[in-house]
């Protein structure tokens, strides 16, 4: 095996492990040595390829964001989207990958202060496509009377924040429908007019 390919596999390896350690844990409840010692990791192979902690979760914060989109990017369809069609996907992607899920969501709510601008760039092309996606699904759609489209695509972002704390802290295993639920209540009330 060449060198080159050595070093991706342990880049990897490494990177497979300390993703489940941030998501399980944040990143202040994190730990080098447990994400050692889960993968058999040396810890000279680690500073080898990871100076530190902040640049192992910045690697794992930019392999989330990249699947999340590239994952979206294949499914969602935005000239024929609804708004709930649209979340329905997002959720289908948390479904399936949970560990994403739970690191996203902890990204959002807990980002590490003094990493927020490389977080923030790590994340650039997901917003872009929330963006494009809210945009073009709001379009088609009638808001009230009181409600610019920047103002709703707000007020789904604090949703989605909302939504984070939920599904993170949510221990029934059926947070994929309540999430339905919630959405459906931002999008219809709770009053009938």
């Amino acid at each position: 095996m060449k060198q080159a390919e050595k070093n991706r596999k342990s880049r990897e390896h490494i990177l497979t492990h300390a993703f489940a350690e941030f998501a399980a844990h944040g990143y202040a409840g994190s730990s080098l040595n447990l994400i050692c010692a889960d993968g058999g990791i040396s810890k000279g192979m680690l500073y080898h390829y990871y100076p530190n902690k902040d640049a192992l979760y910045l690697a794992c914060i930019e392999k989330l964001f990249a699947e999340m989109t590239d994952w979206l990017s294949a499914r969602i369809c935005i000239p024929d989207m609804t708004v709930k069609q649209y979340f329905a996907v997002r959720m289908q992607f948390f479904q399936q990958h949970p560990a994403h899920r739970q690191l996203f969501y902890d990204v959002l709510m807990y980002p590490p202060a003094h990493l927020a601008d490389r977080v923030n760039a790590c994340r650039t092309a997901f917003d872009d496509l929330n963006n494009t996606a809210l945009l073009a699904v709001l379009a088609k759609e009638k808001l009230t009377g009181r409600l610019s489209t920047e103002d709703a695509i707000r007020q789904f972002r604090a949703f989605v924040n909302f939504l984070g704390v939920y599904i993170r802290e949510d221990a029934t295993g059926d947070a994929e429908q309540k999430a339905g639920e919630l959405l459906d209540t931002l999008l219809y009330g709770l009053i009938a007019r």
